[in-house]
């Protein structure tokens, strides 16, 4: 109910965006980096079933 009279005043928004604006060197290595659709799919790691323990000797 508190966040009902919550104002975001044009300033605050405009710091949010300049915050959340990624830097140059960010912006590059994204637009260098194969989307995800281009990235090949990787197998699933192969698992071994589990080994059967010994039995316990008495």
């Amino acid at each position: 109910m508190a966040l009902q009279s919550l104002q975001i005043s044009a300033i605050t928004a405009m710091r949010a965006r300049d915050v959340s604006r990624p830097t140059q060197e960010q912006q590059d290595g994204a637009d260098r980096r194969p989307l995800r659709d281009e990235t090949p799919r990787r197998e699933p790691a192969r698992r071994e079933p589990p080994r059967p323990r010994p039995a316990p000797s008495s």
